[in-house]
């Protein structure tokens, strides 16, 4: 497992501030207080900014350092730290320290290719995927996609077909996809014209299951864990809420062969999987 972030970034008080240090250091990292002139100074450590700023967060992720929000911030914060890139956000309580999430989950079989052409949307899923255990690969060029899927292991195909021609693409797809076993999750905008030609081309053929962009992350967040040991016996406690989520069957329990999106009441991880709802949570403002 490693580490789901190399900084955080703090607005709250000092002591606070202080259990977080405390929580971190007793996970076993090391902690250095930085401003946004000493970071560099302090290699192999978790970095703490107690004033933090969009320019802190942008250098750091320049430097391919992951940073984590910690604390309120305004919603027009959020939103500039979002489409900088800055992908974690934990807002409970200090009392629920304990629910602080810090290393990724363990390695799984599965391995997702992307192909959106959007790189902060493409980095927010890249982070969400490996912090749950997930191997990724973001492609931004249809030959370098298609020989992606043809020389590796593909279990998940996640396309954008509004910024691809179906056309062009389905029917190499669908060659593809008779050659090689991996499921597909499209991104489609309903509202948008030629929807209809779009179907018909065969999208549907090649992405099993069809959302919006407006809907992606619901659908996603509310569809982990995947492993079907996480989903049975004592691992869910059941809610009245209603959501929209992708249902799977497994080849020896991990590997997902079928995929479709069901409406389903919301179902909340107890003691069998505290750490995949705590990771979870990270994501939650992307809803």
């Amino acid at each position: 497992m490693d580490s789901l972030f190399g900084a955080v970034l703090t607005q709250l008080p000092e002591l606070e501030k202080n259990l977080i240090i405390a929580w971190l250091q007793v996970q076993g990292f090391v902690v250095k207080e930085c401003t946004q002139k000493t970071w560099k100074d302090h290699p192999d450590s978790i970095r703490f900014f107690s004033k933090p700023t969009p320019e802190i967060a942008k250098e750091l992720l320049d430097w391919s350092i992951e940073p984590v929000l910690c604390g309120n911030f305004t919603k027009e914060d959020k939103e500039i730290y979002k489409e900088m890139g800055v992908s974690l956000l934990w807002e409970k309580s200090y009392t629920e320290i304990h629910t602080f999430p810090c290393k990724t989950l363990p390695l799984s079989k599965l391995t997702w290719v992307v192909y959106t052409k959007d790189p902060i949307f493409d980095k927010h899923l890249s982070v969400f995927l490996k912090a749950m255990g997930q191997t990724v690969f973001t492609e931004g060029n249809m030959e370098y996609l298609v020989k992606r899927i043809q020389t590796g292991p593909c279990h998940f195909l996640i396309l954008d077909w509004d910024i691809s021609d179906p056309r062009t693409v389905v029917s190499g797809l669908t060659k593809l996809k008779s050659e090689k076993q991996f499921l597909s999750l499209g991104i489609k905008d309903f509202m948008k014209e030629h929807l209809y030609r779009d179907l018909k081309t065969g999208i549907g053929t090649i992405s099993e299951v069809l959302v919006s962009k407006s809907d992606f992350w619901n659908v996603l967040l509310e569809s982990f864990p995947l492993t079907e040991e996480f989903k049975t016996g004592n691992g869910y406690k059941e809610t009245s809420k209603s959501v929209s989520k992708l249902s799977f069957t497994f080849q020896e329990k991990q590997i997902p062969v079928t995929m479709q999106l069901i409406e389903s009441i919301s179902q909340n991880i107890t003691e069998t999987g505290p750490q995949i709802k705590n990771i979870l949570g990270l994501f939650n403002w992307f809803i």
